[in-house]
């Protein structure tokens, strides 16, 4: 299998290459030397490119698409051209001018663009992820006994370094845990729109290194989005594949209450509602200690959190290698495990959310 890395522009497709490297032969382009030398240091043997269009003249199975937002639709536009399967690192549009670019696009359904913490271990087989069709139907997951057997995890606050936490179903259900066979209490096992109130979802990822200049493109919300869309995806991300894209946005806001010389925020906060009337909210704290994401879901009866975090292989736990591998199963011919309407559906609360901070 042959695959291209078309552009290194975030720290994504570096993580990228390391599940890459073990199933497929990779050809990077990069127009920044610097990115490009870090890359080439850490993988000697992959082979450069000096443009996009010589990386899509010759055989490619699957492209790993990750340039900066403003230049994302322009690009997908060619690699759709070749008909390979496609994976544009998050977030795919930023502004509500590049998803207008995007929706005049031929995507296709090889093409898959999500958080990475999609495909952590810890959300997909969290007790309430079960009858959540996207997460259930995702070939990268399916099958993989390291996965389904996972212990589930905790509703406690993030816990650092825990090689494995127990799940407590409040209010009467039973407390499980262990890796086999572990029987979860009633609500866990309804469907998981069911009698669901509302749900929660909290991102914990510092944006310091923006506010020394680093990737300022990142940082500035009308290119690639700021704290608000490029953390704030992860959070959206997680109560869509959970609820579904049948949601909107309803409020929004940000604050600098630490690194003021950012050009965007760094904490925000949305408030999002689905058709049927359940409510979510999705709390963004870019300055933080430690790297750690929770998904909370509240039920008249019980009220069940997921803790995701990186653990001993952040590239495992934190989702990297199982967006990889479903990708791979992409560039063999399977369809994205994530269709695109819900992938817009995501892009747009989130460009509603920087339109409205």
């Amino acid at each position: 299998m042959r695959i291209a890395l078309a552009g290194l522009a975030t720290s994504h497709p570096y993580t990228d290459a390391r599940t890459l490297a073990r199933h497929a032969e990779i050809v990077v382009w990069e127009p920044d030397p610097e990115r490009l030398r870090r890359f080439t240091d850490e993988h000697p043997g992959v082979k450069v490119a000096g443009s996009l269009e010589e990386v899509l003249a010759g055989r490619v199975d699957g492209v790993v698409l990750t340039v900066p937002n403003p230049s994302v639709p322009g690009a997908l536009a060619k690699v759709l051209e070749t008909g390979a399967a496609c994976f544009v690192n998050k977030p795919a549009a930023a502004s509500r001018a590049q998803l207008e670019r995007l929706d005049a696009l031929p995507i296709h359904d090889r093409v898959l663009s999500s958080s990475v913490l999609r495909f952590a271990p810890a959300f997909a087989n969290a007790p309430f992820c079960a009858n959540a069709p996207a997460l259930a139907n995702a070939p990268a997951l399916a099958n993989a006994p390291a996965l389904t057997k996972a212990p589930a995890v905790t509703n406690a606050p993030p816990v650092t370094n825990a090689p494995a936490v127990t799940n407590t179903l409040v209010g009467g259900s039973r407390r499980v845990g262990g890796a086999e066979g572990a029987e979860v209490g009633s609500d866990a096992a309804t469907d998981v729109r069911g009698d669901v109130l509302a749900v929660r979802a909290t991102v914990r990822h510092d944006v310091g290194l923006w506010a020394d200049g680093y990737n300022a493109w990142q940082d500035t919300p009308g290119e690639g989005g700021g704290t608000m869309v490029t953390m704030g995806i992860h959070g959206v991300e997680l109560l869509v594949a959970l609820l579904g894209p049948e949601v909107a946005l309803v409020g929004a806001a940000g604050a600098r209450r630490h690194y003021t010389s950012l050009r965007s925020e760094d904490t925000g906060v949305m408030a999002l509602r689905w058709d049927d009337g359940v409510t979510g909210t999705v709390e963004i704290l870019g300055v933080s200690e430690s790297e750690s994401y929770a998904v909370t879901v509240h039920r008249r009866g019980s009220t069940e959190t997921v803790v995701i975090e990186g653990g001993d292989d952040p590239v495992r736990g934190l989702g990297y290698e199982g967006t990889i591998e479903a990708f791979l199963a992409m560039a063999g011919g399977a369809p994205s495990p994530v269709p695109w309407r819900e992938t817009r559906a995501v892009l747009d609360v989130i460009i509603s959310a920087r339109e409205r901070a």
